[in-house]
């Protein structure tokens, strides 16, 4: 694509009204309702990408409710610093709160993913929709970096296999940056930037955490820096 024209709508008549503004990738699953046959048709018709965000919504609820559910990637790896700032609210006023913050607060429900985001994915990806990965990480709970993992594991629970969630994270994001013609595959003429792991990924997508070592412009990196050129 020659540029991107990304948009960020969450209910399904948003989203159409942006494809047919024009914009090729929408970031941030519909949430409101079960996509229909006329909207999948549009997104074949106008070759839109689709990236779910899955976690970014759970974590917003998680960290509201004060009922957060850090992965062990995220306790490993993620800023200790962001980290230590999700039960910021506890040190708020609660007037200073909004009340349907603080409503959450008090209920303090346990988090259950919101199936309809997960059901539309699905529907999407059987429909051959392309899906992409993407985390936006940075908003509240969604942490730079180990965020990608846990994305992964909704896309697996809304019933992707694990080689649609590599191709969502690999192939067709690659596509998303416009760098398709570099990144994004093994091949020959193709940027040998590589994430090796210990384990499988396609029996088990979690094993996407178990990193061994990571190939970056020539560069071997371990845990604790780089290992030197290659």
């Amino acid at each position: 694509m020659e540029s991107a024209q990304p948009c960020t709508p969450r209910n399904s008549r948003r989203a159409r009204a942006a494809v047919e503004a024009g914009a090729d990738i929408l970031v941030h699953s519909v949430e409101d309702r079960a996509v229909d046959s006329e909207f999948i048709d549009l997104l074949e018709r106008k070759k839109i990408l689709y990236i779910p965000t899955l976690m970014v919504t759970e974590r917003y609820e998680e960290v509201f409710s004060q009922k957060i559910e850090l992965t062990a990637p995220e306790k490993k790896t993620a800023d200790p610093y962001v980290l230590s700032t999700l039960d910021d609210l506890q040190e708020i006023p609660t007037v200073d709160i909004p009340p349907r913050i603080v409503s959450m607060m008090k209920a303090g429900r346990p988090v259950v993913s919101d199936p309809i985001p997960l059901k539309n994915l699905k529907r999407l990806q059987d429909a051959g929709i392309p899906i992409a990965l993407g985390t936006d990480a940075g908003n509240i709970g969604t942490p730079h970096g180990p965020a990608i993992f846990r994305e992964m594991e909704l896309m697996a629970q809304a019933g992707l296999s694990a080689s649609q969630i590599l191709t969502a994270a690999t192939v067709n994001g690659a596509k998303v940056m416009g760098r398709e013609e570099e990144l994004g595959r093994i091949e020959a003429g193709m940027l040998a930037d590589l994430v090796i792991l210990n384990s499988d990924p396609l029996s088990d997508i979690r094993n996407t955490s178990d990193i061994h070592r990571v190939i970056k412009g020539g560069e071997l990196y371990g845990r604790t820096g780089s290992s030197g050129r290659l």
